[in-house]
């Protein structure tokens, strides 16, 4: 169903999960029933949202999202752009890849302590010649200046666009109070939400090359409860695993 809040000071709506385009969206909610976004967001579904609230109010966007779709994650950060009331987006867990493209497109960001903001390059998959994949690094360095365009709006007075261009090379994860150092956020009380770790940000965590230690064990763990025989006992590991996550992001490590 649709998640959103409507009350005298504000709405709240919540985007949690992988971000798809609206093909695979609707496709999956045609499939689970309308409403049922099977831990998914894409823009129409965010618009439904905003559409159901009074576009002069004030709205807080709560994010916990591994990223996902470029093209969708910049849909919606367009949306909460154009929203004519105040906008606070609050990361719960962490916002990661084009997720931060979201958060940035409040007018006020905030992030616990012990939360996370994860920026890095774009990536595709691809075949063909050496022309297309010539084509194909020239389009993703368009879509990364793109990117980082809105990290340095975001950014605070004396850090440059070459420091910038420099954490989306190395894919930088920042927690709340590392990200203070580099942008303009309020960093607030630690919290102890679970991040969502969907199965897209388990297919590309081997890929991504500094996801703090403690994350990747856990992202490990998860897989390796795959193999377990009783669904009980399946059900106190996952709850385990969801308050071992809470107690790493704590730590802020």
């Amino acid at each position: 169903m649709i998640r959103v809040k409507n009350s005298a000071e504000g709405a709240e709506i919540s985007i949690s999960g992988n971000i798809v385009d609206d093909q695979e969206g609707n496709s999956m909610e045609w499939w689970w029933g309308e409403g049922n976004t099977g831990g998914y967001e894409w823009p129409s579904n965010i618009k439904k949202q905003l559409d159901a609230i009074d576009d002069e109010q004030p709205l807080t966007i709560y994010i916990n999202s591994d990223g996902g779709s470029v093209a969708a994650g910049v849909a919606i950060a367009n949306m909460v752009a154009r929203h004519k009331g105040p906008t606070t987006a609050v990361v719960d867990g962490w916002a990661c890849s084009v997720a931060t493209q979201i958060f940035f497109a409040a007018d006020t960001c905030r992030i616990p302590s012990n939360a996370y903001l994860m920026i890095h390059k774009p990536s595709c998959a691809l075949y063909g010649d050496a022309s297309d994949l010539a084509k194909a690094i020239e389009m993703l360095d368009t879509i990364q200046d793109g990117l980082e365009s809105t990290y340095n709006k975001a950014a605070k007075d004396g850090v440059t666009p070459e420091q910038v261009h420099d954490m989306v090379e190395q894919e930088t994860w920042l927690t709340g109070e590392s990200a203070a150092q580099y942008f303009n956020v309020d960093v607030i009380e630690a919290t102890q939400t679970a991040a969502s770790v969907s199965n897209a940000f388990r297919a590309v965590a081997g890929t991504c090359k500094a996801i703090p230690q403690k994350i990747r064990d856990l992202l490990k763990q998860k897989e390796d409860r795959k193999m377990a025989p009783n669904a009980d006992d399946e059900k106190k590991k996952t709850m385990n695993m969801q308050v071992a996550i809470a107690l790493a992001l704590a730590e802020g490590e």
